[in-house]
């Protein structure tokens, strides 16, 4: 008898199901079972009414190990299944009783140690006159299986990860539009999203929205995004802004069966965008309120300057023009506060930030109330309570206006109708236990107060409970940068329905050794030399030579900066200051003051301005500029800058 030999590793689950099968008919056909077992593509072992084992085909002996002799007479369901030997046996009793087959699964164990999953296929086989019956056991391997159900499950936790740790949303749409899946985020939103359309998650509405991103890719079936923005709150009632990405998905036909919707959050990004348009803003704004400051001076200069020279005059004239001589008093009066208001609008539009320094900061705060009474309704009563005593402190003096107008600002907003007092207190803020001693400065409204849930919040950057056409919500925020940068602190409570006090505290500056303040002199300094006046103004060219005429300086006058360069070129030592404006059209007067040093570098130059940031010190420095005078200028001030600029040493 020739002998065929067929050994078949599939490792396939329903491939090995199929052989197990043919294993069940094959015991059933008139041949030697032994004969037929290598014939099958699975494992599979005899064995006879008593449970002993008697031959298996190859297939059996590469998965288990061993060989015939290792098995031969022996209870293979001891050396296999091991605890659940004794249920097994007695299954097999019950099926040599009935006849038949039954499959079961099971965990064998291989004679490595490893064991593996598998389904038992027993299939009884009768006694024939070639021999006794037993039972014919195939296994169906089902460790490629529970491997691809393992896969499937890392693959699962790996997309759930991956969803879920995304830091923006994601959801998945049906056709209708629908949502049928979404992260922990888009719960953030809506706690129940599921069977949501994406107007009610995204804008909170039962509205569709115009040119919303899902219907229009899951009509169009375009596969490139639909982006757009969403200013959403979340469920803790912050507002936050993000970019929507709808993508359609299409099945094996092309038809599109749903949309995957990712949104990215872009808050943060939308808050520097709008805080580089604020401070450009704020930059334009700058520049023209010195442009404006400019024109302003020009203006302001002649009606200070001829003021002053009248003045000169009425008061050498006696008794007889005292009346006169008041109004004169009246119109410098006039002309000084307009120049306050210029460089208060200066001040308050100044880009770049100032050094700290050593200050009182009570004129300061003078200076910024009396903006405010200008500034504010009539109808809000300011209150003052000014101690000139309270301490020096380290600051910018920029800053200082910044935070008090904020903060005037922000109280005048929060009394509705214009209507209540806004009271400014500037004391000693006590000492702490470490002996630091502080400076209170308060600033108190009786408007609507501020509910307490939103009190921990309104320093926050573009946190603002006004409405829209009143602010940023940018102000309180910088407020606290500010006095945090100046080692301060901010406290702030409130009552709704009564009001607000906003306190400041700032670090007293112990044994200051410079303390920054303007000295004024009660006496013009007189002197005398040749003056060279330069401005493109040709009134305020007039006017300031005639103050330095009455000082008793020999001045000459040019509206033209290239004229006046020709003088000093022709006559180097003719003159002994040169004074002259900033802004002109021909050369500025750096510009103006680099090429006079090159014709003669010991020749002072004083600059002559209405706004001094400008230039730069340093480039003022190196041009051979000494001093600064500002416009308009007091016949005091002026006698002041240019007697020190001329007896200066070096």
């Amino acid at each position: 008898m020739t002998k065929t030999t067929v050994s078949k590793n599939t490792g396939n689950f329903h491939s090995d199901v199929e052989a197990s099968q043919r294993a069940g008919d094959a015991a059933h056909l008139d041949v030697p079972a032994w004969e037929m077992l290598d014939l099958l593509g699975v494992p599979s072992f005899f064995i006879d009414r008593d449970g002993s084992f008697r031959v298996g085909n190859r297939a059996f002996y590469t998965l288990l190990g061993g060989n015939a002799d290792t098995y031969l007479g022996r209870g293979i369901y001891n050396l296999l299944i091991r605890d659940d030997a004794n249920e097994f046996c007695a299954e097999d009793r019950r099926l040599l009783e009935v006849g038949g087959s039954v499959s079961r699964p099971a965990e064998i164990f291989l004679a490595s140690g490893e064991s593996r999953r598998v389904v038992l296929k027993k299939t009884v086989v009768p006694d024939t006159p070639q021999g006794m019956g037993g039972i014919l056991v195939a296994m169906a391997d089902l460790s490629e299986l529970a491997e691809v159900k393992d896969a499937l499950h890392v693959s699962e936790s790996e997309k759930h990860a991956i969803l879920e740790g995304f830091p923006g949303i994601v959801c998945l749409f049906d056709i209708n539009e629908k949502v049928v899946w979404a992260n922990d985020r888009v719960r953030d939103l809506h706690p129940n999203p599921v069977g949501k359309t994406c107007h009610q998650i995204f804008c909170q509405k039962e509205q569709s929205c115009n040119s919303c991103a899902v219907p229009a890719s899951l009509e169009t079936g375009n596969v490139q995004s639909t982006i757009r923005q969403f200013e959403m709150c979340t469920s803790t009632g912050e507002e936050r802004v993000y970019e929507l990405t709808s993508t359609p998905v299409k099945d094996s036909s092309g038809k599109v069966t749903s949309a995957v919707v990712i949104g990215r959050d872009v808050t943060e990004t939308t808050n520097l965008e709008r805080q580089l348009r604020h401070s450009q803003k704020m930059e334009a704004i700058g520049t023209l309120a010195g442009g404006i400051a400019h024109d302003f001076n020009n203006v302001l200069t002649p009606i200070m300057g001829y003021s002053e020279i009248l003045r000169f005059k009425l008061m050498q004239s006696g008794e007889a023009d005292k009346a006169n001589l008041e109004f004169v008093e009246g119109i410098l009066k006039a002309a000084k506060r307009a120049k306050k208001l210029v460089e208060q609008i200066l001040t308050f539009s100044r880009s770049s930030e100032q050094k700290a320094s050593l200050q009182y900061i009570h004129p300061i705060v003078k200076e910024v109330m009396k903006l405010m009474r200008v500034t504010l309704p009539s109808t809000i009563t300011i209150k003052e309570q000014i101690d000139e005593q309270c301490g020096i402190v380290s600051v910018d003096p920029v800053q200082i206006h910044q935070i008090l107008i904020n903060l005037c600002t922000n109280s005048a907003h929060a009394m509705a109708g214009g209507h209540g007092t806004l009271s400014v207190t500037l004391a000693s803020g006590g000492k702490d236990q470490d002996g630091q001693e502080w400076l209170r400065l308060s600033i108190a409204d009786t408007g609507c107060g501020i509910q307490p849930e939103l009190l921990d919040r309104i320093f926050e950057p573009y946190f603002t409970t006004k409405e829209k056409s009143h602010g940023t919500g940018m102000g309180l925020a910088m407020v606290h940068g500010i006095i945090s940068r100046q080692g301060g602190r901010i406290e702030v409570s409130s009552e709704v329905g009564v009001g607000t006090t906003f306190d400041v505290y700032l670090p007293v500056t112990v044994a200051p050794t410079r303390i920054d303040q303007v000295v004024s002199t009660s006496d013009l300094q007189r002197g005398s030399g040749r003056i060279l006046l330069v401005d493109d103004e040709a009134q305020v060219v007039q006017v300031t030579g005639e103050l330095l005429t009455s000082l008793g300086y020999e001045v000459t006058g040019r509206t033209s900066p290239v004229a006046a360069l020709s003088l000093v070129a022709e006559n180097p030592e003719g003159y002994d200051l040169v004074l002259t404006d900033l802004t002109m059209p021909e050369l500025t007067g750096v510009e103006l003051s680099r090429k006079i040093r090159n014709v003669r570098k010991d020749l002072p130059v004083v600059l002559f301005t209405g706004y001094s940031d400008s230039v730069s010190r340093e480039d003022a420095e190196e041009a051979g500029i000494k001093q600064y005078c500002m416009k308009p200028v007091s016949l005091r001030e002026l006698s002041k800058v240019i007697y020190t600029t001329l007896h200066m040493k070096g």
